[in-house]
């Protein structure tokens, strides 16, 4: 087992509690009560694996020095036949995770079968030959199929973390844990898009993220220099001038990108129309609304939700 693996995103869970955003609770599982990490550090106080699983549980299968063409040992044969019992009946409401190889567990256990995945780039061919019905990708940092996730390398399990905080708690939420983590955000290219409250994160300047956590909150078309003035007491033009240079977008554009991510939200969220959408994410009207989203999206609102509902429905 790899510490990184392990500590990455129990960190970024704690996170959640240590700020008093939820009370959750965290527990280390396993067949064995103490191992000694690859990195030498021993753990202990390690519970065993639970007999059954209940709706809102996260399972995180970390990583480990897997080399598949020997025999597996006793504790990853436990843990895969673990994997395979919850997995063959898992309950709504459940998500089963993995960082690095602990996607191959997931593959012996069959959980990979027929879905998107992926794995540390040494072992991707690995991954394919352990489940050949699986669509194993490369050059991806973390792949959704449903209720499975998995990851690439050691810290793609940070970016896993935050993924499933924003999944449960929303963006902003995961944007204040990154924050307080001094995570910096990455993406390859083909990697599921971040939210405009993690895409412009990626500096340490207070204010501006004060500004940014309240512009998160604001729906209403109010004026951006009034609004902005009367709440941090500093002049429009030289918040302006301070956003711009810490996060390389202007206010103004930076307040219509989130609005166009809380809408993209909700058109897959809700059946809602467009009219009501454009109006809730504090649209002058709808004809404004339509003109950004044309500036951003190839696919006009209606058949964009149509797209994103049947892709949704391909990885199930």
């Amino acid at each position: 087992m790899h510490i990184l693996d392990l500590g990455g995103p129990m960190q970024i869970f704690a996170s959640l509690t240590e700020l008093d955003i939820a009370d959750i609770k965290i527990q280390c599982v396993g067949p064995e009560s103490h191992i000694k990490s690859y990195q030498g550090i021993f753990l202990s106080a390690i519970a065993p694996l639970p007999k059954r699983l209940i709706a809102g549980d996260v399972v995180v299968v970390v990583g480990s020095k897997i080399q598949a063409e020997l025999p597996a040992t006793p504790a990853q044969q436990q843990v895969t036949q673990w994997l395979r019992d919850i997995g063959g009946k898992l309950p709504s409401g459940i998500v089963i995770a993995s960082v690095c190889t602990g996607a191959v567990l997931l593959a012996q256990a069959g959980l990979l079968d027929g879905r998107l995945c992926t794995t540390h780039h040494n072992h991707l061919k690995t991954l394919q030959q352990l489940a050949p019905q699986a669509r194993v990708i490369s050059k991806r940092i973390l792949v959704q199929d449903g209720p499975i996730y998995t990851s690439a390398g050691v810290s793609a399990g940070i970016d896993l973390a935050l993924h499933l905080i924003t999944q449960y708690f929303g963006s902003a939420i995961s944007a204040r844990i990154a924050r307080e983590n001094l995570i910096q955000f990455r993406r390859l290219e083909a990697d599921p898009q971040l939210s405009v409250h993690l895409s412009y994160r990626n500096h340490q300047h207070p204010l501006i993220h004060e500004v940014q956590d309240w512009l998160a909150q604001q729906t209403v078309q109010t004026p951006l220099n009034e609004s902005l003035s009367a709440q941090f007491s500093v002049s429009y033009r030289h918040l302006s001038r301070l956003f711009m240079k810490e996060c390389g977008i202007s206010l103004k554009q930076y307040q219509q990108t989130m609005r166009l991510d809380r809408s993209r939200q909700l058109f897959m969220d809700t059946d809602w129309s467009i009219e009501r959408i454009a109006e809730h994410c504090g649209f002058a009207s709808l004809q404004s609304f339509r003109a950004a989203w044309r500036q951003h999206e190839t696919l006009p609102p209606s058949k964009w939700r149509e797209k994103q509902r049947q892709d949704s429905q391909g990885l199930r």
